[in-house]
């Protein structure tokens, strides 16, 4: 499983992070009677100097009937403009213009070059796809699908929001907003998705960018030591071609330029080799001649090579950064049934049980408007036992949570006591321990000690809690933590008389 070194929260392709385009009035479907057409719209921009004159022009081609009920034609003017200045600020969102050269980028002139409006939806959708998140729309949109979810203009919006979009300034994405819908229109314009529906057509898109969607779920749902030898690959091949490369060579690459990642090599062909060959990435061939010509032993002997699949992947999804710090294959495992989750907590596979433990404690953060930002530790490699990761919040006020999960029967004192010092190093206000077992007497008692002595506060779910979660859902889970809640008042209820005094 998983992130076996150091965290890195900044998002889940390598991307710093994920920001959804302002779309506003640049929009294949606006205005109606007058659809906006991208080469058109970028050659409007391209013969005009200065935004006075292109918000005019546009306003003269696309918006000259718009805002008909107003009576007054200055201010039905005004409107209009304003429509077609929206048009510039969603190009600038979409990095086709710059409105502080006002004038075209690299890519919208590049765009306005191509010899079809056909060609220049489909160079566009691949900008879209490959430098604006579009891969990662698709790929929420396929969890969703796979889950059986619907899919609209609202659950859309929440989804993004849960897997850690924001909008340009930096919020939430308001479930009102169409900026996500139109983002996807101009992606329906290349045929990656159909006129209407939510059916990825995955040729195409491989066809665009050379990658589906599967392929790119595949590839965020490798372990790190199976990212860093595939990508580590990958380059030898932009610089060397397709060509064989000793695993040995390769490994020394790997330990040089990621050594906490890259530590563990003994497992090197089980762990890494077999599973990136079963799975396409790569090839792998025991070299004849011996020993010392296949410059490597056990795990280490024979060559690797790139496949059409490795080599047509956009690396950023290689990046060892997890989207809001969520693991790959626990963001694949969201949209299991809870029923299933359940059921593999109690599976004799350690690897099965720690990965079920995370998309159960990632699902219940989500639910109390949580985002995870960094997993401390795996469930690999404490047999599947716990998990501990950090998740924070911002509703009112900004709050950080140290988040632990343990998949015990019985949760001593040691666990709080580590989170409690864990709390004072990064800061967190809150301290959350679920268990599928049960805690001991002296934990609740700490507990509570700790909220009448300090500014941090713990709250424990344990079997029952969860018992509760999963027959009456979130509903069942924000009860709980609400009682929880009333004992930590009255137990901090000496803190405020003390301010008081």
């Amino acid at each position: 499983m998983g992130n076996e070194g150091s965290i890195d929260s900044s998002g889940g392709t390598g991307k710093p992070s994920l920001i959804l385009p302002i779309a506003n009035e640049f929009s294949p479907g606006a205005p109606k009677n007058n659809p906006v057409s991208l080469q058109i719209v970028l050659r409007i921009v391209s013969e005009n100097s200065g935004r006075d004159a292109q918000v005019e022009a546009i306003r003269s081609h696309y918006f000259y009937n718009a805002a008909e009920k107003q009576s007054d034609p200055q201010l039905r003017r005004l409107q209009q403009k304003q429509l077609a200045s929206n048009v510039l600020i969603g190009m600038d969102s979409f990095k086709i213009y710059d409105e502080k050269t006002e004038d075209l980028t690299d890519i919208g002139a590049h765009l306005l070059s191509l010899p079809s409006e056909f060609e220049a939806n489909r160079s566009f959708a691949k900008h879209i796809l490959l430098t604006l998140n579009g891969t990662e729309i698709l790929r929420i949109i396929r969890s969703m699908e796979k889950g059986g979810r619907a899919i609209n203009k609202t659950s859309l919006a929440e989804e993004l929001n849960r897997y850690g979009f924001v909008t340009k300034a930096g919020g939430p994405i308001s479930t009102s907003s169409k900026n996500h819908l139109i983002l996807l229109s101009w992606l329906r314009k290349a045929n990656v998705l159909p006129k209407s529906g939510y059916n990825i057509n995955n040729d195409e898109l491989k066809a665009i960018i050379g990658t589906s969607v599967d392929d790119a779920d595949d590839a965020i749902a490798l372990s790190d030591r199976q990212k860093v030898f595939a990508s580590t690959l990958r380059r030898d091949f932009e610089i060397n071609g397709v060509r064989d490369v000793f695993v040995k060579d390769l490994r020394a690459l790997c330990q040089a330029q990621h050594p906490t990642v890259f530590g563990r090599t003994d497992d090197l062909r089980k762990a890494i080799i077999n599973p990136l060959v079963m799975d396409g990435w790569i090839t792998h061939s025991e070299t004849k001649g011996g020993r010392s010509k296949g410059r490597g032993r056990g795990g280490a002997s024979g060559t690797v090579s790139v496949t059409e699949k490795l080599v047509s992947l956009d690396p950023e999804y290689l990046g060892l950064a997890d989207l809001a710090g969520i693991p790959g294959e626990v963001r694949n495992h969201l949209s299991r049934p809870i029923t299933q989750i359940i059921e593999e907590l109690s599976s004799d596979d350690t690897g099965v049980k720690g990965l079920a433990l995370e998309t159960l404690s990632v699902r219940i953060l989500y639910e109390l408007g949580l985002t995870p930002v960094a997993f401390r530790e795996r469930g690999s490699e404490n047999n599947g036992a716990e998990v501990d990761l950090i998740a924070e919040g911002a509703d009112t006020h900004f709050h950080r949570w140290m988040v632990q999960c343990k998949n015990m029967a019985k949760v001593p004192v040691s666990a709080l006591a580590k989170e409690i010092g864990m709390a004072v190093l990064y800061k967190a206000q809150v301290i959350l321990i679920i268990t599928t077992g049960e805690f001991t007497k002296t934990v609740h008692l700490h507990a509570k000690q700790l909220s009448e002595t300090s500014s941090h506060q713990a709250i424990l779910i344990d079997k029952f809690g969860l018992q509760i979660y999963f027959d009456e859902g979130v509903t069942g889970l924000f009860r709980e933590m609400g009682l929880q809640a009333r004992d930590i008042l009255e137990w901090k209820l000496p803190q405020r008389r003390a301010l008081v005094e």
